[in-house]
């Protein structure tokens, strides 16, 4: 009884997680939004430029995967739909290969959530996370990008702890990351954000989950100067447990695992501006929901 309530929960807040998917935690979520960077993950505006990207997702499971891969909720499903508006801004002065930007997402969900003897559905902002500063570096060549960047996420969303379908979460997370673009030839790009993310306890729940890490990833060739073809997806592992009250959550942790690939397609209409397909399936997942996200991206400078 005690392990369907905790999935229940863990399928609840799972859909923070569109724009924040998930790992075991408390309920299968974190607050970064596992897949999302597969586009130009190191690339920051230029010096003075302020760019706005937009993330759309819509994310669906059939499958609350237990430790072993198997199903273990039966009648579970859930829907996901997300918009995240996003704003970077690079401030004016640089040093020498470096520079300085800040940026904020304001995601806002749609849920649908069922689970054994209950269903629930909600329409609400998320949690916000706030990118405080970035720096960033490019060569002299411009053929390698990176940044770093550590980003926070404030317990904004609506929560309710009786509720089934919750948007937010409920606690704060630290999430440093490294993102990296490379192109080994003018036609290839090889991006790549490998973060870690690590979780204030709920106290409304007394739950503390588990840190993850992950890594988005894509191999793009552009067939033409506009159109860009790709293998993208993400790894997502956890590497501490849950806790309930200190103590490791169903006796072992319910440490989550996630794994999702995928075709992308990529058509730029102009300097800093273009529009992003993509597709991933998810395989090998643990102590979470499994299903499959589509995404529509697009970026242009303002």
């Amino acid at each position: 009884m005690m392990k369907q309530l905790r999935t229940a929960l863990f399928a609840g807040m799972l859909c923070v997680m569109a724009i924040q998917t998930a790992s075991a935690t408390e309920n299968g979520l974190t607050t970064y939004p596992i897949g999302v960077n597969t586009v130009l993950d190191g690339v920051m505006p230029p010096p003075g430029a302020t760019q706005f990207y937009n993330y759309t997702e819509y994310y669906f499971s059939n499958k609350f995967a237990g430790p072993d891969g198997h199903s273990s909720v039966p009648g579970f499903h859930s829907e996901v739909l997300v918009d995240a508006p996003r704003v970077v801004h690079t401030w004016g002065r640089s040093f020498g290969p470096f520079t300085l930007s800040s940026g904020l997402v304001v995601p806002f969900a749609h849920l649908h959530l069922d689970v054994p003897g209950a269903s629930g559905t909600r329409t609400a902002l998320g949690d916000i996370i706030a990118q405080p500063f970035i720096l960033g570096y490019s060569n002299a060549s411009h053929t390698f990008f990176a940044f770093a960047s550590p980003d926070v996420s404030l317990p904004t969303g609506a929560y309710a702890v009786n509720r089934v379908a919750n948007i937010g979460v409920n606690y704060y997370a630290f999430q440093p990351n490294v993102d990296v673009t490379w192109f080994p030839a003018p036609e290839w790009e090889i991006s790549a954000t490998a973060q870690a993310e690590f979780h204030s306890p709920n106290h409304a729940t007394h739950y503390h989950s588990g840190d993850v890490a992950s890594l988005d990833y894509l191999i793009g060739y552009s067939v033409t100067k506009q159109l860009q073809v790709g293998v993208q997806g993400y790894v997502l592992k956890q590497f501490t447990d849950d806790t309930v009250n200190g103590q490791p959550a169903a006796g072992d942790g319910l440490r989550g695992q996630a794994f999702g690939i995928g075709p992308q397609l990529r058509y730029d209409f102009g300097p800093g501006s273009a529009i992003v397909f993509k597709y991933q399936h998810e395989f090998a997942v643990r102590n979470r929901p499994e299903g499959d996200r589509l995404w529509v991206e697009f970026a242009f400078p303002i």
